[in-house]
């Protein structure tokens, strides 16, 4: 299995992080993916946390149903009724 880097700037930002690194390019390039990986699955993780707690503040809100279908609640709403 190869890659074929065909893009100068990234050629030297792979060259340049595995010489920093002390590293192959094949590792450069397994650790700048690998890190990468990582970053977004902190996100997610992140961007979960969040909606599960919005999620936790708007159970504590009582659902109260009027008996409305949403169109009948749109039109009231809006003026249509």
């Amino acid at each position: 299995m190869g890659i074929l880097i065909r893009d100068a700037q990234i050629d030297r930002d792979v060259r340049e992080l595995a010489e920093q690194d002390g590293l192959t390019l094949q590792g450069a390039i397994g650790l700048a993916v690998r890190l990468e990986l990582e970053r977004r699955a902190e996100r997610r993780k992140l961007v979960f946390d969040a909606a599960e707690k919005a999620r936790a503040r708007l159970a504590k809100f009582d659902l109260k149903g009027d008996g409305l279908s949403h169109k009948e609640f749109f039109d009231r709403e809006y003026g249509d009724a």
